[in-house]
């Protein structure tokens, strides 16, 4: 497994529109919908990571993930790649990478991501966050 810095990937665009096209509503605690192509691109762009990679296995990409400037780690893979460890190998390398603390937000109802962040050791939670629509 290979983590690919998502700005020097020709094909990163696209690939994380596909992924964001897969998600589901409990695998999110931010997004409400899904974006249109030029606000995806836009963001992309943004560099709103501080560390971003697509997940590269067997010559694949499979997900991907990032670390954002407080440390929040995030991951997302493809679903028909899901339940093969690539999460959870692509999220330790990233703590191998970039060392120290880490924090993971992650839906309550999600608990396939529940489950993979205290695999990895992740304790909590430390904090609820709570909205008003």
């Amino acid at each position: 497994m290979i983590l690919r810095d998502v700005h020097s990937t020709l094909t990163a665009k696209h690939l994380l529109f596909e992924l964001l096209k897969e998600r589901r509503p409990e695998q999110s605690i931010s997004h409400k919908g899904m974006p249109t192509w030029e606000e995806h691109v836009a963001f992309v762009r943004s560099r709103p990571y501080e560390h971003w990679y697509l997940i590269e296995a067997d010559g694949y990409f499979r997900g991907a993930v990032y670390l954002t400037r407080q440390r929040e780690v995030g991951v997302a893979i493809f679903e028909g790649c899901r339940g093969q460890h690539y999460a959870e190998d692509a999220v330790a390398e990233l703590m191998r990478l970039h060392p120290g603390r880490f924090l993971a937000n992650i839906n309550p109802a999600n608990e396939a991501s529940i489950a993979l962040f205290r695999k990895l050791s992740f304790v909590g939670p430390i904090q609820i966050t709570l909205e008003k629509p």
